[in-house]
């Protein structure tokens, strides 16, 4: 008969033996090569929340926001062309209702700023250039047969000779072949080659406030010869052949014989063109104008009233009074009054209106052009210039 187990609560012989106590793991030597028991539970920690969906979302937030600047960006430095969009003709002429009327068109272009032929040029050359706009323009109207009339709106100082001539030649040969009436309206100033684009015009209209005239031309130019012999303690090193290659010169001495007669030479330049630019006002302008208005063609420029006297102009008013003799020489009543400028393919990226967005984009263009022009006079001074500059 087999003996039951002895009672842990009994004292055997050998004394009471207490349980053995918990294992140390931290004294514990590492465990031998082999399967291995699973390591003790921890006590259980509460996790800190991932961020790395959120770093996600705002790296996306941040480039969408660079992104759209960049689009902004393009269209206010003249990327318009690349961006692409609207409803235009292949010279990239895009037209908007301005006034509602009736089924024949007036198509409003507008001059706005220095002219200079590729003026704007931008990231991607894709500016606004004000020979090509208007050049464009008249192609688009005289190819719309709703169109009856022009009317060209004018805000502009000036610009280049050529460029201004370039214009009027359009304006004219766009009133040959269609026989469609030319209304000029002007608004903040309109002078010198403002003026010159504006003389072929059938009818001007000049706001109250207007300034206008400065029939003239000018070639600005600078002499550093005191400075640069006397202050740098240089001379000048130039190679050229030809006595007068270096004509107008800015480093050459203003007393010498040689800069006198360059100086003569662009003189006669500059009066050559200056009564060109005067029978230009007469072409246009013809029995309009007073006997005594040579008189006023020195350059100067004068207020709407003035002008109205000595028969630069026909009429001050607003833009609904060009509208009217707009019409009336068309022979045509209440005419919607369409505006055409160059496309504007951010406004239908973002499902924006041509309307909405072109005063912004020319408000750019306008500074750019100025900030250019400033840049040429200073890089080229000897270029021949029909530009009013107080």
């Amino acid at each position: 008969m087999t003996n039951p187990p002895p009672d842990p609560k009994t004292p055997s012989t050998g004394g009471y033996q207490p349980p053995p106590p918990p294992p140390n793991f931290a004294h514990m030597p590492p465990p031998a090569p082999g399967p291995q028991m699973a390591p003790p539970m921890q006590p259980y920690r509460m996790s800190r929340p991932r961020t790395g969906i959120w770093r996600t979302l705002g790296l996306l937030v941040f480039i969408g926001v660079i992104g759209f600047n960049l689009l902004i960006l393009l269209a206010m430095v003249g990327g318009l062309g690349i961006l692409g969009g609207g409803n235009t003709n292949p010279h990239g002429v895009v037209e908007y209702q301005r006034e509602s009327g009736g089924e024949g068109k007036i198509a409003v272009i507008s001059v706005d700023g220095v002219i200079m032929e590729g003026g704007g040029g931008g990231l991607f050359g894709g500016g606004v250039d004000p020979v090509a706009l208007v050049t464009d323009s008249l192609h688009q109207a005289a190819a719309d047969d709703s169109v009856h009339a022009v009317i060209l709106e004018v805000n502009s100082p000036g610009g280049g000779v050529t460029a201004s001539d370039f214009i009027h030649h359009e304006i004219v040969k766009f009133q040959k072949d269609t026989k469609k009436p030319v209304v000029v309206y002007m608004k903040d100033l309109a002078a010198s080659g403002g003026y010159y684009i504006s003389a072929p015009a059938d009818y001007i209209v000049a706001n109250e406030t207007t300034l206008t005239g400065s029939i003239g031309v000018i070639i600005q130019g600078f002499n550093f010869h005191g400075t640069l012999t006397e202050v740098v303690k240089g001379e000048d090193a130039t190679i050229k052949a030809g006595d007068n290659k270096t004509m107008g010169s800015m480093f050459a001495d203003p007393e010498s014989d040689e800069y006198k007669e360059g100086r003569a030479l662009l003189q006669d330049l500059v009066d050559e063109m200056h009564t060109h630019f005067k029978q230009i006002v007469k072409d246009g302008r013809g029995g309009q104008l007073s006997k005594d208005w040579e008189s006023y063609a020195d350059g100067r420029v004068m207020s709407a009233r003035q002008a109205e006297k000595i028969g630069l102009i026909d009429k001050i008013g607003y833009f609904e009074d060009a509208k009217k003799e707009a019409e009336r020489l068309a022979g045509s009543d209440n005419l919607t009054v369409v505006e055409y400028g160059r496309q504007v393919g951010l406004g239908a990226l973002l499902g924006m209106n041509a309307k909405d967005v072109k005063p912004k984009v020319e408000q750019a263009m306008a500074e750019q052009m100025r900030a250019e022009i400033q840049a040429q006079l200073r890089l080229y001074p000897g270029r021949p210039m029909a530009i009013w500059m107080p």
